[in-house]
């Protein structure tokens, strides 16, 4: 069974503890009348007089403990249930399935990992949807490469390019060198060890 509404929870603890209020008050009220009564006696021996005292001091803290734990209801609603903090999102762009599937297992028990294959699904996401780090594959095998998207972000979107981590594999020329050093952007070359992703991912989603 799925868990109750926190919302729901609070609202009929806060009903049980005024339907307590409500149901308490008369006797209360009458304990506390007949031993202020009976305090005010000049008749009424010492011990007695100390013993009535006690009763209206308990009385009272009864009344106390309902109404700070009606406060604490209403406090408790007003500032809603506790929520973790959003995670940051990833956009993976890869062709390759496996890697994008190796990054957000990796990733995914802190960041929000979004995987797509090409320049095309990479540009339709990034218009609509906000991230907070691209994971840039260099060589995405289609018609439009990572180097080239890149530089469309830079004129288009610069703040998203500004964002951008790229990740290499296989053979990398020297005009890809001179390319990534222009950028300077940071680089991960494949296969990446698990520890190296992360550190990469914290280090530019931190700054």
């Amino acid at each position: 069974m799925a868990d109750e509404n926190p919302g729901h929870r609070n609202i009929r603890l806060d009903d049980d503890i005024a339907q307590l209020r409500h149901s308490l008050m008369n006797p209360l009220t009458v304990v506390m009348g007949y031993a202020e009564l009976l305090s005010a006696r000049k008749d009424l021996p010492e011990d007695v007089r100390m013993q009535v005292g006690r009763i209206l001091e308990e009385a009272g803290e009864c009344v106390r403990i309902i109404d700070r734990s009606r406060q604490m209801a209403n406090e408790t609603r007003d500032a809603g249930p506790d929520a973790p903090p959003p995670k940051r999102r990833i956009l993976m762009v890869d062709d390759e399935p496996v890697i994008r599937k190796l990054a957000a297992e990796i990733l995914s028990p802190d960041y929000e990992v979004q995987g797509v294959p090409d320049a095309d699904a990479a540009v339709r996401a990034l218009l609509t949807e906000d991230f907070d780090l691209v994971l840039l594959d260099l060589d995405l095998g289609g018609p439009v490469g990572g180097k080239s998207l890149y530089e469309t972000l830079q004129v288009q979107q610069p703040e998203v390019a500004d964002r951008v981590v790229f990740v290499t594999g296989g053979a990398v020329t020297q005009e890809d060198l001179d390319f990534l050093g222009r950028s300077g952007r940071e680089c991960i070359a494949k296969p990446f060890h698990i520890n190296q992703l992360k550190d990469v991912v914290a280090r530019a989603t931190s700054l």
